[in-house]
C-alpha cells in the first residue's frame, strides 16, 4: 500500500483567502483581524474560526503566541508555509497526480505569449547553470 505524503495538502477557496491575508501581512494576525481584511468576503466573519482550525489540521498555520485583545486573551496566527512553497506544492501534485508533461505544465503556468516562453527559457537556463556550479 503506498502512503499518501501528508505535506500535500489543497486549500479551499476560503481558506485560500485566509491565507493571502497571512502572507501579504507578514506579521502575527488575530482571527478577527484576519476575517477584517479579507476582500469581498460574503461569507459570515464568525466563520473563520472553523476555517482557522482546518488550516491548523493541515499543518499551513501555527500559533505564533497568545495575548490579550480587549479583555480576554486569544491566539495570534502565522503562516508555517509561504505562499511560494505553496505554488510549489501544488504544481508537484497536479506533476505527481496527472503524469502531465512538466514543460507544458511550466509554460501553462506563465503563459502563452513568446515574451513568457522566452522568460521560462532563460530561467531554466539560469536554474541549470547554478546547479552545475553547485556540482
Amino acid at each position: 500500500m503506498v502512503k499518501k505524503d501528508k505535506s500535500y495538502f489543497f486549500l479551499t477557496e476560503k481558506e485560500e483567502a485566509t491565507m493571502k491575508v497571512l502572507w501579504e501581512n507578514d506579521k502575527p494576525m488575530s482571527a478577527a483581524e484576519i476575517a477584517e481584511e479579507i476582500p469581498n468576503r460574503t461569507w459570515p466573519a464568525t466563520s473563520i474560526q472553523g476555517i482557522i482550525k482546518k488550516l491548523e489540521k493541515k499543518n499551513a498555520i501555527k500559533v505564533a503566541k497568545i495575548t490579550k485583545i480587549g479583555k480576554a486573551y486569544g491566539r495570534l496566527f502565522v503562516p508555517t508555509i509561504s505562499a511560494n512553497e505553496y505554488a510549489t506544492m501544488q504544481f508537484k501534485r497536479f506533476y505527481q497526480e496527472e503524469k502531465s508533461d512538466s514543460l507544458y505544465a511550466l509554460s501553462a503556468l506563465l503563459g502563452e505569449s513568446q515574451q513568457d516562453k522566452e522568460e521560462l527559457i532563460k530561467n531554466l537556463q539560469d536554474l541549470i547553470k547554478g546547479y552545475e556550479e553547485e556540482a
